[in-house]
């Protein structure tokens, strides 16, 4: 199994099969004066292969905030493939930013792979 893509939604669910998507794909996000996190559902788009059913994986996302916070393993999230499938959705998770905002990127992969994909978000600031 290898990874081919993710995104930040509102909220997804699987129904029949199929992703269902509301506010999917962000490019940024507005937080509350000293927030250090932000809610989202994580939809991970793989390739899943023979070899992989049956498998457990590790998914892993790590965040890096734009003054150099960096968040190792931020979300680790066991999960066993019981079937051929092309997306999976994390419930809902908090994800780490730092206070100020600013452009951050988290790198979801899975553990003990080499590739990762990579997801920047501009983290605002709203007003109190």
């Amino acid at each position: 199994m290898h990874l081919t893509g993710a995104f930040f939604a509102n909220a997804a669910s699987e129904t029949n099969g199929m992703l269902e998507v509301s506010g999917g794909c962000w490019s940024s996000t507005t937080v509350p004066p000293g927030s250090t996190g932000f809610l989202t559902q994580l939809v991970i788009l793989a390739d899943v292969g023979d070899d992989s059913v049956g498998q457990e994986y590790v998914v892993c996302v790590d965040a890096n905030g734009p003054t150099g916070s960096r968040w190792t393993a931020a979300l680790s999230t066991p999960f066993v493939v019981t079937e051929f499938l092309v997306f999976m959705i994390t419930p809902q998770i908090m994800l780490p930013i730092e206070p100020a905002g600013g452009r951050h990127v988290y790198n979801v992969r899975i553990q003990g792979q080499h590739y990762q994909i990579d997801l920047p978000l501009q983290v605002y600031v709203g007003s109190g």
